[in-house]
């Protein structure tokens, strides 16, 4: 079989002349003491310094390294401990180890950034004993570098990549070293031959796999799957697929192509109780056990979300709750959001019922949250899947305690705000005044959570005005208040530098409540604050007293200019509808209305061109234009007013010292 595939004409290149060693002796930078020849099994410690670098002001970072072990990819961990400035990365090289390279992250409030060496990458080959290299090496070499093969590892490389050549070069090395381990990386090889070849393609695939499939008895499944789907999909021959087929169904009856083959008939099926049957009979004739592939759980994951969401509709919460027990936590965690989260915010189940099924499936959860339920592939490390698990249970922990608020169980409530870390338990006002209500039902001191929530900027108006009653009782004075707010704002306020942005801003048209059209005077010179809002949007109307606070602090400045204007609205009578949900509330803000684009019947022709610009068109919008530029935006509400409030106020003021 080889001595056909090696007359499959190769490039053969003078220039790949350079030796892996070297490469990883020239990484001098951040990090400091990767050994030149790491020998599998052994373990070893390198110094991070991040300074210069992507994450020099980060506080917390981690790495992680991505593997290629016994020929397969994988993710691990390293062990950071910092000291002073710089970290310690310890590592042990897997049993089977061939290729490692490292990555180190942090997150912020921009996303997560990331550091690989100026793109050049933190890489090193492993060795059996020193100059011969394990077996993959110089396979992960070749495809790890290459832009066609690097998709899998988070953008490792943006910029920085081997070209097809030396990717062609490295992989005819390791066919030549280690050919009997060739079935494990045939699928690759034929992927380089399509990129390389791609005008003798056809001709020199139906060869190489021709003579490939010649030797295939006593190979496992996953190699026949691999040729078969190469047949049907890339040499778009379905005879050969479908004879290729038939051997496999006969060789591997209970395999993972039939399994496939199954768990697709299941798909379709719209009628829920015929699909939950089938449903069934695919759980007895393929259980879910060691024999499953990795990349085929999540078949199972989804039909857990079919049967839960099926049991919750039908209201056999009798078989849900035998379900809880066995289902992993990200299983858990999607039940919850989906069904009990959402039955709760809408108020189509009792919430004393719901009480019966949150519990037992958020004290799984508990017991679950370490169980990698959330890895997937390389998608994740461990420690960031664990870290991902934490946050999930700790937002479910939110809605439990807002469903025992509604059943005024307020002790219950109590234990739940003990089980969230710290920071958690003062994200939300809404949260706050659960909080607050709870300890007031047991008559205990609520002083400490109304500052801790006033030091996080997520106070209610009810909050703030218990925290000054509780504070002229004192004897303090009133006019004082104001000023002993901000201390405890600033107690754990960071100095944070505004993001602003500049792009020309679109043209903006509306008309008033009285009908008339009006262009909006957006290069005047002063600082226009916008809120694009509707109707039928609740988290638009939930910021507006914050938004009225906003209004109030600078009415009388002339730099100042505020326009609520209503959008996207499509029933009859919307105008009226907001002029008379701002009356009622006592609001006293002027609204403007966006225009019906030609042809439509939603009043979002503004809008639009700015839903393009930030490629979504989810309200509340607040947009901040100065001289007809847009130089701050944000979407959403977080509950909290007074953040709302000091973020805007903060962008006016640095416009106006600019």
């Amino acid at each position: 079989m080889f001595t056909k595939i090696k007359n499959i004409k190769l490039l053969v290149l003078a220039f790949c002349a350079f030796t892996l060693q070297v490469t990883s002796q020239e990484v001098k930078s951040r990090l400091q003491g990767m050994v030149d020849i790491p020998i599998p099994g052994a373990s070893f410690s390198m110094t991070y310094d991040p300074k210069g670098g992507p994450l020099e002001n980060v506080k917390d970072i981690s790495g992680y390294a991505y593997v290629f072990n016994d020929y397969r990819w994988e993710i691990e961990d390293l062990k950071m401990k910092k000291n002073g400035a710089v970290y310690s990365a310890d590592f042990t090289v897997p049993k089977n180890c061939a290729f490692m390279a490292f990555k180190f992250y942090g997150n912020t409030e921009n996303g997560l950034v990331t550091d690989t060496n100026q793109d050049t990458g933190y890489m090193l080959v492993a060795f059996k004993e020193p100059k011969v290299k394990m077996p993959g090496a110089d396979l992960a070499w070749a495809t790890f570098r290459n832009k066609d093969f690097n998709g899998q590892f988070g953008g490792y490389f943006k910029d920085f990549s081997i070209d097809g050549d030396a990717t062609e070069y490295w992989l005819k090395k390791e066919v030549k070293d280690h050919g009997d381990r060739f079935p494990e990386f045939f699928d690759t090889y034929f992927d380089v031959l399509k990129k390389q070849k791609p005008e003798k393609f056809q001709e020199l695939g139906s060869k190489f796999l021709a003579d490939f499939t010649k030797n295939m008895k006593g190979l496992p499944e996953e190699v026949y799957t691999k040729v078969h789907h190469i047949y049907l999909f890339d040499l778009k021959n379905k005879t050969k697929a479908d004879s290729l087929e038939a051997v496999i169904e006969k060789q591997f009856p209970k395999g993972s192509h039939v399994r496939f083959k199954a768990y697709q008939k299941i798909m379709p099926i719209q009628d829920a109780a015929e699909r939950n049957k089938v449903i069934n009979q695919f759980l007895a004739d393929f259980p879910n056990n060691s024999e499953v592939p990795p990349h085929q759980k999540y078949f199972y994951d989804n039909i857990v979300k079919m049967q839960f969401g099926y049991y919750f509709e039908t209201k056999d919460y009798k078989t849900i709750l035998a379900m809880i027990p066995t289902m992993n936590f990200a299983n858990l965690n999607d039940a919850y959001h989906q069904n009990i989260s959402k039955a709760l915010y809408l108020k189509v189940v009792d919430p004393a019922v719901i009480e019966t099924m949150a519990v037992p499936m958020i004290q799984q959860m508990q017991q679950k949250v370490n169980d990698m339920s959330y890895m997937s592939g390389l998608y994740w490390s461990p420690n960031q899947a664990t870290e991902n698990a934490k946050t999930q249970l700790n937002n479910e922990l939110v809605i439990q305690i807002r469903m025992y608020d509604i059943l005024k169980k307020y002790n219950e409530v109590l234990e739940t705000f003990a089980l969230l870390p710290f920071e958690k338990r003062y994200e939300k006002a809404s949260i706050n005044d659960i909080h607050i209500k709870a300890l007031e039902a047991f008559n205990k001191p609520i002083l400490e959570v109304l500052k801790n929530a006033a030091r996080a900027n997520t106070l209610s108006e009810g909050a703030t005005a218990k925290l000054k009653e509780l504070y002229l009782k004192e004897g303090k004075k009133e006019a004082d208040f104001p000023a002993y707010l901000e201390q405890l704002k600033k107690e754990n306020k960071a100095e944070e530098r505004i993001a602003l942005i500049d792009i020309a801003a679109p043209a903006i048209k509306v008309q008033s409540a009285d009908g008339k059209t009006k262009d909006l005077a957006l290069n005047s010179g002063k600082i226009i604050v916008i809120d694009f809002w509707a109707t039928w949007c609740g988290p638009c109307k939930k910021a507006f007293p914050a938004m009225q606070q906003l209004v109030n602090n600078f009415k009388d400045d002339k730099q100042v200019e505020v326009y609520f204007i209503s959008t996207q609205e499509t029933k009859e009578g919307y105008k009226k509808e907001a002029l008379a949900y701002l009356k009622e509330k006592g609001l006293k803000i002027n609204t403007y209305f966006d225009l019906v684009k030609k042809g439509g019947g939603t009043n979002n022709a503004s809008f639009t061109n700015y839903a393009q610009i930030f490629k979504s068109s989810g309200i509340p919008r607040k947009v901040v234009i100065k001289d007809g530029k847009i130089r701050f935006t944000s979407e959403g509400y977080s509950g909290n007013p007074g953040q709302l409030v000091d973020e805007l106020t903060d962008v006016i003021n640095a416009l106006k010292n600019e």
